[in-house]
């Protein structure tokens, strides 16, 4: 049977088990869930408790913590967005059709699939050797840089004339004051940017989507209960809670690189959830007297069913929004932490780019402009393009603006 649109809401007759004469319960993504996550928690037991170190020599890849979590977010994604556009093949090719008819979408969608690549291969692609000091201080190769602005004993790599120091393609966005090379520094500064952004954001969107839609759906006792924990919560921004916990009992996770950026994805994904928690709230109670959700009832659904396969799937546009407008924020509260070198909150961060690049060692922050630009336009794309990427999402799945 096709599936119905009742009241512009997702209402499927994959709900109704002829056979049975009652409501179907899809257990095949939850039982695929489990199994995913239950692998996870076997390989990561396997590495830590084990035999450590293998699975690393393997796989050729430092596991760290923040990969773990990464792999259990993308794992979590896979069943809730990914999957359930697979299963409902009809609705995808109109969301597609959709999508692509607008441009600032599609743009954004590329910015963001090509980030996402930069950061799966390029610290591997570009990796070439540790830093040279004679290599330190190269321009980009289509700029220069007075040799006599920098004063230390100067190597120019690329060629030289009339004073000044042209760049190469050796080195295409130069080097930092230690000859790391900026490409690599950008590419893993965008792995580390992403990594945490999207963790962090499926631990908020976990934890906001139960509150948020059991307080909206209850409401009652249980309303006013939750969502005064979240008046409380959110007085204590997230980033001093991190602080605190970091200067009180993280000292050794936040000395080490990945440690840190574990870190700040936890604190940051179970503590700043609350604004999203209260759009989701506002969403169900809107829709948890729609036309769609009575006729469930009708016809037998329970209020677990009921959330499970109405509530929330109607409520994606709602999350994906919140939660792509959450991602820039928590890449610059990282990016900000790792500048002010607050517990070396991942010290290959953009942050650590910005702050080498300001200081004023060798040689003035404008006479080495190119360190600071690469990365402040880095996160401009990023910032721009998970906004305009959630704007035109929700403008696609909102159900209330689908037209059969």
């Amino acid at each position: 049977m096709p599936s119905t649109d009742l009241d512009g809401a997702r209402f499927t007759a994959i709900d109704w088990n002829e056979e049975t004469g009652g409501l179907a319960r899809p257990r095949g993504r939850t039982l695929g869930l489990a199994i995913a996550l239950a692998v996870l928690g076997l390989l990561l037991a396997y590495d830590l408790l084990v035999k450590p170190g293998e699975l690393v020599a393997a796989l050729n890849w430092d596991v760290s913590r923040m990969d773990w979590l990464a792999l259990t977010s993308l794992v979590v994604f896979g069943r809730y967005v990914v999957f359930p556009l697979v299963a409902d093949r009809r609705r995808t090719r109109r969301y597609v059709r959709t999508f692509l008819s607008r441009p600032a979408g599609v743009v954004s969608l590329a910015i963001l699939l090509l980030l996402g690549l930069v950061a799966l291969v390029g610290p591997e692609v570009f990796y070439r050797s540790y830093p040279r000091l004679s290599d330190r201080l190269q321009p980009p190769a289509f700029a220069g840089v007075l040799v006599e602005d920098i004063p230390i004993v100067y190597n120019c790599v690329g060629e030289q004339a009339a004073g000044t120091c042209q760049g190469t393609w050796k080195y295409p966005l130069g080097t930092t004051r230690i000859g790391e090379d900026l490409v690599l520094l950008l590419a893993r500064g965008t792995r580390v940017a992403l990594s945490l952004g999207f963790a962090a954001a499926m631990i908020m969107g976990i934890v906001a989507t139960a509150v948020g839609t059991t307080a909206g759906y209850v409401g009652g006792w249980v309303d006013d209960v939750l969502m005064s924990y979240v008046d409380v919560q959110q007085t204590v921004p997230a980033i001093v809670v991190y602080i605190v916990l970091a200067t009180l009992f993280l000292g050794n996770l936040s000395g080490v690189t990945q440690g840190g950026l574990f870190a700040v994805a936890l604190v940051f994904g179970l503590f700043d959830w609350g604004g999203i928690a209260r759009i989701v709230r506002s969403e169900v109670m809107a829709r948890r007297s729609a036309g769609y959700v009575r006729a469930a009832r009708a016809a037998g659904a329970s209020d677990l069913h009921v959330i499970r396969r109405h509530i929330i799937p109607n409520s994606t546009g709602t999350i994906v929004t919140s939660l792509t407008r959450r991602i820039p924020l928590l890449i610059l509260a990282q990016t900000a932490l790792a500048y002010l070198a607050i517990h070396r909150a991942g010290s290959k961060s953009l942050g650590r780019i910005l702050r080498i690049g300001l200081e004023p060692r060798h040689m003035t922050w404008h006479r080495k402009w190119w360190i600071t630009t690469f990365a402040v336009v880095l996160l401009i794309l990023m910032v721009v393009a998970f906004s305009v990427f959630g704007d035109e999402v929700r403008e696609v799945i909102d159900p209330q603006s689908e037209v059969e």
